[in-house]
Order: structure tokens, then C-alpha cells, then sequence
């Protein structure tokens, strides 16, 4: 098992070489190969050229295609975050537009009434839905027994609402309680 463990360790460290190391190497033994004789001459270089000539190039080589490596990752784990941010843009959408009446009139005073926070009870269970979907977020953790939480509406939700405010079409208005003068 040790050998299979230095073998590992030898690749997470191949694969942990920064990259800026790895293109001096590129550019220097590129340079060395494939740089005229005229250039390399006065520098006193050609000697030296022509006897690592196999080690320059496998250098230059190894560091290209570690290179190109780091740059498909770096395209590929681009890509993956834009679809990924994508699909979560179209998964949001999908919910702004099939929300339940009562959902929609917890999230009418942002909209209509330009509210940054508004007061829900604890147990107001479409609020909780509302914040596990990522609609709402508590603003606060201090609350009151009475007056309840402070809720927020994410930005990425106000835009949208306000984009498209069809989506609070059919809304049912909150009832309001005895108690939310207090919540003013």
C-alpha cells in the first residue's frame, strides 16, 4: 500500500504545479527549439541546444499538454457554472410562475407596497415554503412572539416580480391580524 500511496501523492502533487511555472517552461523551451540559429549563436546557446535537444522538447511538450490541460478544465468548469447558473435562472422562473394564490399575496407588499421587509408570523407555513424555495429569506433572527419574523425578498425575486408582475396575477390578500399594527 505505500507505493500505491507515494504514486497518488505524486499525482495530486503533478496535478497541483501552479501554472505560471509551467509557462516559463513553455515559452523557455520553445524558445530554445525553435529559435534560429543566428538568435541562439551569440548567446552561446546552440552547444547546449543541440546536446538537450530530446530533454527541451520533451519539456516543452509535457508543458504545453499540461497546459492545455488546465485550460480545458478552466473552459469546461466555466461551462458547467453557466449551465448550472442557467438552469437555476429557468428552475426560478418555473417558480415565480406556478406560485399558489396565498403564496402570491405573502409577496404582494413587496411589490406593490415597495416594502424591503415584512413581518410574518413564525408559523406561517407559506412563508417557510416561500423561504425554502429561496424567495424569502429571514432578515432577522430576533423576533417576537406576536409580531413575528422579518422576511426579506431575494433580489433575483423583486427583479423578476418586477419584470413581470403577471405573475401576482390572482393573488390572495393576507388577511391581516388584530396584532399587525405592531409589525408597522
Amino acid at each position: 500500500m505505500g507505493v500505491v500511496n507515494e504514486i497518488q501523492e505524486g499525482i495530486k502533487a503533478f496535478g497541483e504545479i501552479a501554472v505560471k511555472p509551467l509557462l516559463a517552461l513553455a515559452f523557455g523551451s520553445g524558445f530554445l527549439i525553435f529559435a534560429p540559429v543566428s538568435i541562439l549563436g551569440p548567446a552561446g546557446m546552440t552547444e547546449l541546444v543541440s546536446e538537450y535537444r530530446p530533454w527541451v522538447g520533451g519539456t516543452f511538450t509535457l508543458s504545453c499538454a499540461y497546459l492545455l490541460a488546465h485550460a480545458v478544465k478552466y473552459l469546461t468548469d466555466s461551462l458547467r457554472g453557466w449551465q448550472a447558473a442557467r438552469s437555476l435562472d429557468k428552475q426560478r422562473t418555473k417558480w415565480l410562475a406556478s406560485l399558489t394564490p396565498d403564496e402570491k399575496g405573502r409577496l404582494i407588499p413587496y411589490i406593490r407596497d415597495e416594502r424591503a421587509s415584512v413581518t410574518f408570523p413564525i408559523e406561517d407555513g407559506v412563508v417557510g415554503g416561500l423561504q425554502r424555495k429561496g424567495i424569502l429569506y429571514r432578515a432577522s433572527n430576533l423576533g417576537h412572539a406576536i409580531r413575528g419574523f422579518p422576511y426579506n425578498l431575494q433580489p433575483w425575486a423583486r427583479e423578476a416580480l418586477l419584470a413581470r408582475p403577471e405573475f401576482l396575477d390572482g393573488a390572495e390578500e393576507v388577511a391581516r391580524g388584530q396584532h399587525d399594527w405592531m409589525a408597522l
